[in-house]
């Protein structure tokens, strides 16, 4: 959402991009898995170093936000640096960010060249920043779930790039393939330590597997998991699901 540059200036003269490339790219990726910064940011050498990152929210760099990793590199970094951060405008390639006192559920979702949270509050259509949000456990940050983010976007990059292929097909609609799998326990992890509903959106198979029903005008999908009917809800003025409130599973309403 909002473009801004790290502005590294050198303590010293002799301090050189090759001595620290290395912990500047790993405070990058610190960031970047805590979700401070989103992806596609760049370091651009002038007479000091520039990180050009796009951050969800006007404080996202704060101090108050740092994960462990982020904190041990800032203080390294500080050693041969002194940081300036400089707002340059909005990324029009992010979205705005959620910014609800409280959320009655979020829905998980994502696909190709997705840059934000998987995370939406199902209140006000937008994405949650990940550092406001509990961390899985036995982690301390959010690398986990970009990871899942990341392994899903390649199978709906490798499916609609036209490969089309059975396994790429599966990992997006099955219930129970790998992919979808672990998002479902990331779901539900965080539904838990959360108190509310925390919706897995599943991609509809478009006919082959996905079962629905009729009600009225409107065809109205079954669960995959307990086979009943899922309700029709509209979480936004742009977010209408078919949602099954037992199973915490969600599809796009047709």
């Amino acid at each position: 959402m909002y473009y801004k540059i790290i502005e590294l200036s050198p303590k010293t003269p002799s301090i050189s991009y090759d001595e620290t490339k290395d912990l500047i790219w790993h405070f990058l990726c610190a960031l970047e898995s805590n979700g401070q910064i989103l992806k596609n940011y760049k370091v651009i050498q002038n007479i000091n170093f520039m990180l050009y990152v796009t951050t969800p929210k006007k404080d996202s760099l704060s101090e108050c936000h740092d994960s462990v990793y982020v904190k041990n590199d800032r203080e390294k970094i500080g050693e041969y640096f002194d940081i300036q951060i400089k707002d340059c405008g909005i990324d029009l390639e992010s979205q705005e960010y959620c910014t609800c006192k409280t959320r009655s559920a979020m829905e998980m979702q994502t696909f190709r060249f997705d840059i934000d949270s998987v995370f939406t509050c199902c209140d006000c259509g937008k994405p949650v920043v990940l550092y406001e949000l509990p961390y899985l456990e036995k982690r301390e940050d959010h690398n986990e779930i970009q990871l899942w983010q990341d392994n899903y976007a390649a199978m709906d990059m490798l499916w609609l790039n036209c490969l089309c292929d059975r396994y790429t097909g599966n990992q997006r609609v099955k219930l129970d393939s790998a992919l979808n799998k672990q998002g479902i326990e990331i779901a539900e992890y965080m539904s838990k330590q959360l108190g509310y509903p925390v919706y897995y959106h599943l991609e509809c198979d478009y006919g082959k597997s996905i079962k629905a029903e009729k009600v009225g005008d409107q065809q109205i999908h079954i669960c995959p998991k307990c086979g009943k009917l899922m309700k029709r809800v509209r979480f936004s003025e742009d977010h209408e699901r078919d949602i099954c409130e037992e199973c915490k599973l969600s599809y796009d309403a047709h």
